[in-house]
């Protein structure tokens, strides 16, 4: 398949990207384009407490290594550095 792009740098093709997806897209070291459908990843969720005195706190303990190891992890797959 061929696609050209328009006076605006758009490309356009109903087959392939559909109408509200998101989409990455990086130029690769040989010229070539890549693209990749973002799609939502299910995280799971806490929500804080807030106590009399007024602090917030989690219904739940967390444990540092999962949390170190799940921040570690979504860097390293957006490629940043910490």
């Amino acid at each position: 398949m061929k696609l050209v792009a328009d006076s605006n740098g758009r490309l356009a093709c109903k087959d392939l990207f559909t109408l509200g997806k998101p989409f990455s897209a990086e130029r690769m070291g040989d010229g070539s384009i890549c693209l990749m459908e973002l799609v939502e990843k299910d995280v799971p969720t806490t929500h804080p407490v807030r106590t009399n005195g007024g602090f917030l706190m989690l219904p739940v303990k967390l444990d540092r290594k999962i949390v170190a190891t799940a921040i570690r992890v979504d860097l390293d797959s957006q490629g940043q550095r910490l």
